[in-house]
Order: C-alpha cells, then sequence, then structure tokens
C-alpha cells in the first residue's frame, strides 16, 4: 500500500502543477472530495481469511459469503451434490447455497500495485478504483479505459491528466468537465466537443480561449485564467475541496431558455414490437415458455439494474428519457435544466455572457453569471439508429426498447450498456452477448440467464465470476466446466433432468406473478442465517 500510494502522490502533485500550476498537498488530504462523483467501492470481510475485500458491485446481499480474487483455487474438486433428494427450484437452492461465495478484488491480466479496488483489467498503480482497464496512475475513480493520470473520474475514456471529470473522451488537462470529448485544458464545463482553453462553458463545439461561452483573445483568455486558477487554488487549500459543477449550477437563477429546435427522432413503436417479439423468443429459449407483454415484467427486469429517469425540456416540455448512470452521482440540478440534444446544440451557438461578466468571473460569483447558460443535454445519438423506443444514448442501433448507452445492438429491452449483443434483455454493461435475460458486467455470453461477471459462457443459470461453462447452473468461482450443478459436474442425463426441474419451477412463477424474487444477487443468502455478530454463518 506504502508504495503504490506514494507513486499516486507524486501523480497527483503532477497533476495538480498542470491544472492548477502548483501542488496543493497530498493526495490522501482530498480523499473524500475526490470520492463525491464516483461509484463507491463496498469493503466486506473474506470469509476465508478475514481481510478486507474490496467490491465493485454492491447489489449482493447482506449474509452472504465473500471471498478474495486470490484466495479461490480454481483447481478445486467439489463432492457430488445429493441431486435425488431435489424435487423442485427450493430443494435446488437449499442443495447448492453453501458453495455460493461472492468474489471482490477482482484483478486481472496484466496488473499490478492495485489497492483496495475490484473489476480492474491490465492496470498499475490503481487505488480506490472500479471497473477500469488498461489504466495507470488513477485514484478514486470507476468505469473507464485507457487512461493516465486521473484522480475523481467518472466514465473516462482515452483520457489523461484529468481532476473530478465525468464522462470524459479523449480529454487532456481538464478539471469539472463534465460529458465532454476531445478537449483539452478545460474546467468546470458542460457538454463540449473539440474546444480547448475554457472555461464555464457549456453545450459548444470547437471554441477555444472561450469563457462562458465568449470567444476572447488569446491575452485576455489567460489573464481571466489565471486569475480564477488562482481563485481554485486558494479555495483547495483552505477548505480541502472545491464546489462542482453541480453545487454552482443549482445555485444559479433559473430563466427558461428562448430557443426553439426541431424535433427529429420519429418512432411509432416499431422498436417496441420488435422487442417484444423478440423477449418472447429469448424466454422460449432459456425458460421453454414464452413471456407476454415486456411492460408487464418490467420492474422484474430492471431491478439489479439501472433505472431509466425521466424529464422534461426546459425549453419545450419534451419528454427525455436518461439512466442515472450516464451522468455520475451528482446530478440533480439537471433534472429541472434538461434540454434535447438539438435544444442544447441550438443554445451552445446564441447563449453567452457579456465581456463584463467574463472579466468579473470568480467562483464566489459563478453562479450568477452562468445560469442562462447552464442547460444540460441529456440525450445522445451517433451514427445510423433505427426502430428505437424511448430509448436514450445510443451508437448504431436498433429495434430496441426502453435501453441506453447502446452500442451495435438491437433487439434489446430494459437493459444498459449492450455493446455489440442482441436479443438482450435486463441487465447491465454486457460485451458481445446474445439470447440473455438479467446479466450483469459480463463478456461472451450465449443463452444465459442471471449469470454476473462471467466471460465466454453459454446455456447457463445462477453463476458468478466463471469462465468457460456450458451447460451449468449455480456455479461460483468456476472454470471450464459442462453439465456442473454448484460446482460439480453431475453428466448430461442427471443435469437435465435437474434443469427440466428449474425451468419449470421459474417458469411458473414469472407466469402468475411477472417476477422472481431470486436473482445471482441474492441466492448466496438464501438459507442462511446471521450470527449473534450479525454476519451470517
Amino acid at each position: 500500500m506504502g508504495g503504490t500510494l506514494e507513486i499516486l502522490d507524486k501523480r497527483w502533485r503532477a497533476a495538480c502543477e498542470v491544472l492548477f500550476k502548483e501542488e496543493v498537498g497530498p493526495l490522501e488530504d482530498y480523499a473524500q472530495w475526490l470520492s463525491g462523483l464516483t461509484r463507491q467501492n463496498v469493503s466486506r470481510k473474506s470469509s476465508i481469511s478475514g481481510k478486507e475485500v474490496a467490491y465493485a458491485i454492491n447489489e449482493y446481499a447482506e449474509g452472504s459469503r465473500w471471498i478474495s480474487f486470490d484466495e479461490i483455487d480454481y483447481g478445486a474438486k467439489y463432492a457430488p451434490l445429493s441431486l435425488d433428494q431435489i424435487k423442485d427450484l427450493d430443494s435446488l437452492l437449499d442443495a447448492v447455497s453453501e458453495r455460493a461465495c461472492y468474489a471482490g478484488n477482482i484483478i486481472l491480466g496484466n496488473s499490478g500495485q492495485v489497492e483496495k479496488s475490484s473489476n480492474i483489467t491490465d492496470s498499475y498503480f490503481m487505488l480506490n478504483t472500479s471497473m477500469l482497464g488498461d489504466c495507470k496512475n488513477l485514484a478514486y475513480s470507476s468505469r473507464g479505459r485507457l487512461c493516465t493520470d486521473c484522480f475523481g473520474v467518472y466514465g473516462p475514456g482515452e483520457s489523461e491528466f484529468c481532476i473530478r471529470c465525468p464522462q470524459t473522451y479523449r480529454d487532456k488537462r481538464c478539471f469539472e468537465m463534465w460529458v465532454t470529448q476531445n478537449c483539452s485544458d478545460g474546467y468546470y464545463s458542460y457538454n463540449l466537443r473539440n474546444c480547448s482553453e475554457c472555461m464555464f462553458c457549456f453545450n459548444v463545439q470547437n471554441k477555444r480561449f472561450a469563457i462562458g461561452n465568449l470567444e476572447l483573445g488569446k491575452d485576455k483568455y489567460i489573464q481571466l485564467k489565471e486569475k480564477l486558477i488562482a481563485d481554485m487554488v486558494g479555495e483547495l487549500k483552505r477548505k480541502k475541496k472545491l464546489p462542482s459543477l453541480m453545487d454552482i449550477v443549482a445555485k444559479s437563477g433559473f430563466e427558461k431558455p428562448a430557443i426553439s429546435a426541431p424535433e427529429t427522432r420519429q418512432d411509432g413503436g416499431e422498436g417496441k414490437k420488435a422487442t417484444e417479439a423478440a423477449f418472447q423468443k429469448t424466454s422460449s429459449l432459456l425458460f421453454g415458455a414464452k413471456l407476454r407483454g415486456i411492460d408487464s415484467y418490467s420492474s422484474w427486469l430492471t431491478r439489479n439494474g439501472e433505472s431509466m429517469l425521466r424529464a422534461k425540456s426546459a425549453a419545450s416540455g419534451r419528454k427525455i428519457l436518461f439512466f442515472k448512470s450516464a451522468l455520475s452521482p451528482v446530478h440533480l440540478p439537471i433534472l429541472t435544466r434538461a434540454v434535447t440534444e438539438r435544444e442544447a446544440l441550438e443554445l451552445g451557438k446564441t447563449a453567452r455572457v457579456s465581456l463584463e461578466d467574463a472579466e468579473g468571473l470568480a467562483l464566489a460569483n459563478a453562479h450568477r453569471v452562468i445560469g442562462s447558460l447552464a442547460f444540460f443535454n441529456m440525450e445522445f445519438e451517433e451514427g445510423t439508429n433505427t426502430c428505437l423506443t424511448e430509448c436514450s444514448t445510443t451508437i448504431e442501433s436498433s429495434l430496441s426498447y426502453r435501453s441506453g448507452a447502446m452500442v451495435y445492438s438491437k433487439y434489446c429491452g430494459y437493459i444498459f450498456y449492450p455493446r455489440s449483443c442482441e436479443h438482450m434483455f435486463g441487465g447491465n454493461q454486457l460485451f458481445d452477448c446474445s439470447f440473455c435475460i438479467k446479466c450483469y458486467h459480463s463478456v461472451k455470453l450465449t443463452r444465459c440467464f442471471e449469470c454476473d461477471s462471467c466471460r465466454t459462457c453459454s446455456d447457463s443459470y445462477f453463476c458468478h465470476n466463471c469462465e468457460g461453462l456450458q451447460d451449468s447452473m449455480f456455479c461460483f468461482n468456476a472454470k471450464n466446466l459442462r453439465y456442473a450443478i454448484g460446482n460439480a459436474e453431475v453428466g448430461r442425463e442427471k443435469y437435465l433432468e435437474i434443469k427440466g426441474k428449474l425451468l419449470a419451477g421459474i417458469a411458473g412463477r414469472l407466469e402468475k406473478g411477472h417476477d422472481l424474487n431470486l436473482s445471482i444477487y441474492n441466492i448466496g443468502a438464501v438459507g442462511r442465517k446471521p450470527t449473534k455478530a450479525g454476519k451470517a454463518r
């Protein structure tokens, strides 16, 4: 830990030199502030060793058993279950419950010097981080790839020397830049593309040397920038924190923006129709029963996933749909200042502060100056997108319903962040998957149900942290098994017999109540009783 923190402290000081022109003190002094925009890890005690284990996923049920990734023995052999005792779904759960153990401290690939972090791949010098890959020198950050020297960032992609920036792509040397792409040397701005040397700007593209959307001469901009940075440094040293962009906007006076932009998204419900047919096909493959009426299963499909939120455009009153995780944990001012993508572009072309306001801008009065600019685009669409009903943030996707952050995907419903997927329903963050229901944080799954943190599995049910499974169920922390139940291979004939009982129980409950109270996130606690100390036995 000492080596990791020592290296990261040096990189933090270097980042402050770049952004604020001087050091502001040790990294540890700013830990709480830097954690404010990110998804926090949850700490558990290993049921094996008692050591602290970090979990990037906090949906696992209390009372479950816990294990650190480095404590898993993938070569362990498990005794056969008493399968003759299994009569239905409940007896099957009783038989496998003692083998369920959720893994944390997941560090994969070529990684090193990773502390208090989980779901990290091919990364070095990481502290209090989660769901990051191909990164180096990050602390208090989550959900991103290919970044270096970033602190307190959420959803970064290919970015470097960024502090407290949510949802960046190819940004460099930025502070409190929100939802920005291909930007550099920016501060306290939202929804910028291809901009450099901008402060307190909103919904603009291709600008340089701008404050409050007002472009200035280089010398004038540098003069005002130096004054604003000195203001930030003084408050940082005194309070060990600065207000977020959302804190500032929350104090701004509200004026309805005088803009008009045509609505470009047209959908006659084709996406919903296609998704309904796909849902019936997928449920038939998985459960042997067609589940009809996808909306009647919405509560079940979105449980343990990402909820879709609704807002009205502050300009036109049009309905805007978005997912909470597409932003960051701090997003409340956005709800009253939301605009559509087209409206944001129009606003960015016309709204700007006066030269007098730009010259007088300071942290203390910024909320009064930017109130007429600070409106937030909640939608995003890139490439060709067709037959999408009530979907938000889509890239080259089609034939889907009530889904978000879709990339190269089709036939999806009630799901967040499917990439290169099809026939997917419920769940979160899935890559290269097909014909699955309620799966999470996994890659290359086919015909799976309730699988979490798995890779290259097919025809499997209720599995966690598994790789290379075929025709398996209720497996935890296992690799390369076939016809397995509770990590023990039982043979094709016995497996199909038990699978038939499982599917009959699942289909019956879903068809009757449109719900199932079991998930990969709570089966680890089924039948377990708290001890006097309040922990699972």
